[in-house]
């Protein structure tokens, strides 16, 4: 059902001790960090198992609203997600296309009434 979460949070830093003790117990470690340094840049952490980072915070103080990838089983049901979410009213914050984050990573992205990034994920070859 779901590919990943980002939650945006205050503090990050304050946020990744917090999470690394909470999630330890269910076998879910930090995979990547990525904190602003002096020459700045994105502030966030994912949290996963077996390579893959299904849960992130990010920085609130650079996007403020939640993040939900929802996985796809084929690049035609990205699209259909893509195209339903502008009929249903929705406001498009990416077409379907291939994204620099992971190999085969195939996405679209609406955003909802209430301002939230949804997104339709499909990491199956083309």
């Amino acid at each position: 059902m779901f590919d990943h979460i980002d939650c945006p949070v205050t503090d990050i830093r304050r946020s990744v001790t917090f999470y690394d003790a909470l999630l330890a117990p269910l076998g879910l470690v930090r995979l990547i960090t990525r904190l602003t340094s002096a020459a700045g840049g994105a502030s966030n952490a994912g949290y996963g198992r077996d390579g893959h980072a299904g849960f992130w915070l990010s920085d609130a103080s650079r996007k403020g609203r939640l993040h939900v990838g929802f996985s796809a089983a084929t690049r035609e049901a990205v699209e259909a997600f893509h195209a339903a979410g502008l009929a249903a009213g929705g406001t498009d914050n990416g077409a379907p296309g291939l994204r620099p984050y992971a190999a085969n990573y195939f996405a679209a992205y609406i955003i909802d009434p209430d301002g939230h990034n949804i997104e339709a994920v499909c990491r199956a070859a083309g």
